[in-house]
């Protein structure tokens, strides 16, 4: 016999499994922030954004996102210093960081690393690609392929 209520029940618990992280989005370049807000959204991320480093430090506060995709060359406050304040206040400081740069040299990944970066993915790159690393951090659990492929440098 069919049980209504039982699948409602199974039916929710799923969905409540199933909550989409919520991606803090923080580069400078508006057509590039959009984009990637706008592939995110199509693979059921939530996203909120931020333009500069300053704003990305009030939004992780307020939103407490899942995850913060950090671009390192801003022009109000670089990469590297909103990392470092990311980290050293608690309310921030457990969040993981993905730096996603185009300028992503050895020196440059050692520097971004000590600044408090979780990983780095370098511009440009695939949707597919983005997702791995996000699901990677976000569930603090990363495939055997992903350690290597999000820090080189460490390799």
């Amino acid at each position: 016999m069919y049980n209504h209520h039982r699948n409602i029940q199974t039916g929710v618990s799923q969905m409540a499994l199933r909550i989409a992280p919520k991606i803090l989005v923080v580069d400078d370049h508006d057509a590039f922030r959009r984009m990637l807000t706008k592939a995110l959204r199509l693979s059921r991320y939530r996203v909120v954004q931020a333009d500069n480093g300053r704003t990305c430090l009030f939004v992780a506060r307020q939103e407490q996102p899942d995850i913060i995709l950090l671009d390192l060359m801003m022009s109000t406050q670089d990469g590297f210093a909103t990392c470092r304040q990311l980290r050293a206040d608690p309310t921030t400081s457990h969040i993981p960081i993905l730096v996603v740069s185009a300028c992503l040299e050895s020196h440059v990944r050692t520097k971004i690393l000590t600044a408090g970066a979780s990983a780095f993915l370098e511009k440009p790159f695939s949707t597919s690609e983005l997702e791995k690393h996000i699901e990677a951090l976000v569930w603090r659990r990363a495939p055997a392929s992903i350690p290597l492929q999000l820090s080189p440098a460490l390799a």
